[in-house]
């Protein structure tokens, strides 16, 4: 795991509501009572409903207490209003407000706290890693005035310290969230952190501004997870600015057969023309003395994937950048390039020169994430992959989710399966704790944490499996442009592919046929390629492309059929020699309805100047996009009795005119014909196979997610082929489980009645309501939170973080044996991990059945009672034998 994805820093995340004055924040906490008292009521009515014991008279009783609840929340301020009346109350006040806002300081609660990963701005900031900092705090907005004041003015917080707004990214932006810093600190490091680069040399440029949510996107590329990139130089462990170059792109115009689909009139045509792609959109190089494994990048402006690749090998040597500067890669040292597509602020700096001397001067970072993995995981298909196929046979579906069956079977009964289904295994490079525990000593399989904790994941790969998320033998692996052909352009002056049109090639999957799978996958957008390892001039093409990436031909629409970009996009790879019935099926379905790539025209981001008027109104109009709902009624489509696939093609481009509004702040107008045949779907309910996605369906099983009635759709089908089999456990890891190798002690005395139990239990009881705080843009990372609140409020009644640990094993796993332990592990899972370490060095084994244990004293020999009586047994019985023995030669 990168350094960045170990790091963690925790800050606030508070909403618009956090900074409202005294007279608004008494209307605000009104409605949210009364909006509590009616949901409590709307479940209490429903559960009335659904008790067959209660009478009529039991049940208007009952909703009379519920309602006289209400009226005394209404009747707060002495007149009954509704919410809509509290808020126009609440509104009025929000107008008329003038003035910087103050954070309240009641609303920095336990439960306000996220946790987000290392990043440039948190190492610049010197923000300490698992320690609670109010250098930033992100903020929703639920009132749109309020941001606005937010934006312009900043805020105070109650110690007197002034926050600015700093930046959104695009995440953020439609998550309706930004960033706030210390003005102080901003002040300090903006240089840093900019390059140099000021909001009035862009505003004076001659491009008068840039488009306002791509300079807050580039901006806040800051806020990415990531670890310190120290390039060395000669002298000192930096980055060296003075070995990278940036130089122009490879711009083709690739003739192809596409459907052209006109944004103005919706009307699609197949036809042959050339289509421009910018095969290095996002991606550059680096040598292989820089790193032997691709991974991503961030320097101010700078951003996308940086690939390993050697372009000192094509002859000529000597390289012209973007400045019309000349330079040789070889004598000049250069060992990284850039391209223009990722340097996104570019316009703006005089030359590279004078980005190189910024960077310099202000002491300027540069950061890595996503590096390429040693092991990969086995990927797995989603729903949108396997609905596209609607050419499938029953057979064929069974043997698709036949690897998906066959763990569910297994699991409970079989070691490698259940470490699998638990991510212990070399290829997790994110295990926890938990798991790197479980790889070093399986024996705790046998334990009633991981049976539960497989119980759970079976459940889960039920849910799965019925949704459309199967096993395949495939991996995500980058994918990347063919970079011999760029090279050729770039030092010979042609770009010769060493890819032809139909050909890729990926290391990880054996030579032939092979599928390409990228998500979102909204179209049928199978991409079908031979995998080759020879060019056709005889060149060993993995003497040129040596990591696990996919490399794509540049003469391919390849891109335009799967929709994916070069600055650091992965898509799963699949074989025909592993994944035979997939890729028949996929071919088949493609070549049936004669699929290729849709093209059309999308829109330019326009230029503003950028203050903080316009980023507000961005940020507002920006804030309507809805990316899930077009991909929902998508989705609708493609399960529907009805199936349309010219009208699944427009909401495709629809949806990718949605992702970019954030940007260009433009949508096509739907004609009215076009208009009637889309809300046939949206006006559908989800598809049945959502009733087992627990995403969709959050509610009580009494209220179910309302869908469509079950039909012949390819994923509805899963639903009678996937088993629900019980798990049955068996000892499968071999031996006794000892919990004691988990202790620093052998042995240690626990009663229900000591501290730390008793508040281990309260935490423990009460920790979902902070997890429930944290969930929505952080969620998995936002809850570790929690686990350090936790372990920082026990280690306030002893110090001792070991002896904590072993009190709380020794409760839950001895004297409890309890099937629910994830507080513990997430809370103090690496001193367990350490104890564990040591613990197995020095481990006996057992003179019975081979198990390894702790000794509780010297002379122990075997690992638990039953097996020290079952060796009593047999000794027994073997003195009895030599004494039968002995007895007969003297008889």
């Amino acid at each position: 795991m990168g350094k960045g994805l170990e790091n963690q820093v925790f800050i606030y995340s508070l909403g618009t509501y956090s900074f409202l004055n005294d007279d608004e924040y008494k209307i605000f906490r009104r409605i949210q009572n009364l909006k509590g008292y009616k949901k409590k009521l709307a479940k209490i009515k429903s559960d009335l409903a659904q008790d067959e014991s209660l009478t009529k008279k039991q049940i208007k009783v009952e909703k009379k207490k519920i309602n006289t609840e209400i009226k005394k929340v209404n009747n707060g301020s002495g007149t009954e209003k509704g919410i809509n009346g509290l808020k126009e109350d609440l509104y009025k006040l929000i107008d008329n407000h003038t003035g910087i806002r103050t954070l309240r300081k009641e609303e920095m609660k336990e439960n306000q706290i996220i946790s987000v990963f290392d990043s440039v701005l948190s190492r610049t900031l010197e923000m300490k890693i698992d320690e609670l900092s109010e250098d930033i705090m992100v903020i929703q907005s639920y009132h749109e005035k309020v941001l606005e004041g937010l934006i312009k003015d900043g805020f105070v917080h109650p110690n007197g310290d002034k926050y600015i707004y700093m930046s959104s990214s695009a995440g953020q932006i439609r998550q309706k969230k930004g960033v706030w810093i210390k003005k102080n600190l901003w002040d300090e490091h903006q240089d840093s952190l900019t390059c140099g680069l000021s909001i009035d040399e862009i505003n004076n440029s001659e491009k008068k501004g840039c488009n306002v949510n791509k300079y807050l996107s580039y901006k806040a590329l800051i806020f990415s997870a990531s670890e310190e990139w120290n390039f060395p130089n000669h002298d000192e462990d930096s980055f060296d600015i003075d070995k990278c170059i940036v130089v122009d792109d490879l711009e083709l115009n690739v003739f192809s057969e596409v459907d052209y689909i006109d944004r103005g009139t919706y009307k699609i045509k197949r036809e042959k023309m050339n289509v421009p792609i910018t095969a290095t959109d996002g991606v550059g190089m680096m040598l292989p003395s820089v790193s032997e494994k691709n991974f991503m990048c961030r320097l101010p402006w700078i951003k996308g994937l940086l690939a390993v690749y050697d372009f000192t090998k094509h002859g000529n040597t000597k390289v012209t950048d973007i400045d019309n500067k000349v330079w040789d890669v070889v004598d000049d040292g250069i060992s990284i390039i850039f391209t223009r597509s990722q340097w996104k602020m570019s316009a703006y700096f005089d030359s590279w020169e004078d980005y190189k001397k910024r960077f310099k001067e202000y002491n300027c970072k540069a950061a890595k994430l996503n590096e390429e993995e040693d092991d990969f995981n086995d990927g797995k298909i989603n729903y949108q992959m396997l609905e596209s196929l609607t050419d499938v046979s029953d057979d064929e579906l069974k043997e698709i989710a036949s690897s998906s069956i066959q763990d569910i079977k297994v699991l409970g009964e079989d070691k490698l399966t259940m470490l699998k289904v638990l991510g212990a295994t070399e290829a997790n490079e994110r295990k926890r704790s938990f798991q790197k525990s479980l790889l070093k000593y399986p024996q705790m399989l046998n334990d009633a944490y991981s049976k539960e904790a497989i119980m759970t994941k079976k459940r889960s790969l039920v849910n799965e499996a019925k949704t459309g998320k199967l096993n395949v033998e495939g991996s995500y692996t980058f994918v990347i442009p063919d970079l011999y052909s760029f090279c050729e352009f770039l030092f010979n002056g042609e770009a010769k592919p060493l890819l032809e049109e139909n050909e890729v090639h990926c290391s990880l999957q054996p030579e032939g046929r092979v599928g390409i799978l990228r998500s979102p996958h909204l179209s049928r957008e199978w991409g079908l390629k031979d995998n080759v390892m020879v060019s056709s001039d005889n060149l060993k093409i993995n003497e040129y492309f040596k990591t696990d990436a996919i490399y794509v031909s540049n003469n391919s629409p390849l891109s335009k059929l799967i929709q994916n970009d070069w600055d650091g996009d992965k898509v799963l790879v699949l074989s025909e020699h592993k994944d035979e019935i997939l890729l028949h099926v996929a071919e088949r379905n493609m070549r049936n309805d004669k699929i290729v790539p849709l093209y059309y025209e999308m829109e330019k981001a326009k230029a503003q100047e950028i203050n903080n008027q316009n980023i507000y109104d961005s940020l507002i109009l920006s804030f309507e996009a809805n990316i899930g709902e077009i991909s929902n009624n998508i989705c609708k489509a493609w399960n529907s009795n009805n199936l349309d696939l010219s009208i699944i093609k427009i909401m495709c481009m629809e949806n990718n005119f949605e992702i970019d509004f954030c940007k260009t702040l433009f949508r096509p107008i739907r004609p009215h014909h076009i208009d009637e045949k889309i809300k046939e779907y949206i006006k559908l309910k989800l598809p049945h196979f959502f009733l087992y996605d627990k995403r969709k369906n959050k509610k009580s099983r009494k209220t179910k997610l309302k869908v469509e009635a079950t039909n012949e759709s390819t994923v509805n089908r899963l639903e009678r082929i996937i088993p629900k089999n019980n798990i049955h456990f068996k000892e499968v890891a071999g031996g006794t489980f000892d919990y004691r190798f988990l202790m620093n002690r052998k042995q240690i005395k626990v009663t229900e009645d000591m501290d730390i139990i008793k508040r281990y239990k309260e935490l423990d009881k009460n920790k979902n309501k902070m997890i429930k705080a944290n969930d929505g843009e952080f969620k998995k990372k936002g809850k570790m939170y929690v686990y350090e609140y936790i372990k920082l409020e026990l280690l306030k009644i002893n110090p001792n973080p070991t002896y904590i640990t072993d009190v709380l094993i020794e409760y839950l796993y001895g004297v409890k044996n309890s099937a629910y332990k994830d507080t513990l592990w997430l809370s103090f899972g690496e001193i367990i991990e350490r104890n564990l370490d040591r613990n197995l060095k020095e481990a006996a084994k057992c003179d019975h059945c081979g198990s390894e244990f702790r000794k509780l004293r010297g002379t122990q020999v075997t690992c638990s009672e039953k097996c020290q009586k079952v060796r009593e047994r047999e000794n027994a019985r073997l003195r009895k034998k030599k004494q039968r023995e002995k007895n007969k030669k003297i008889a």
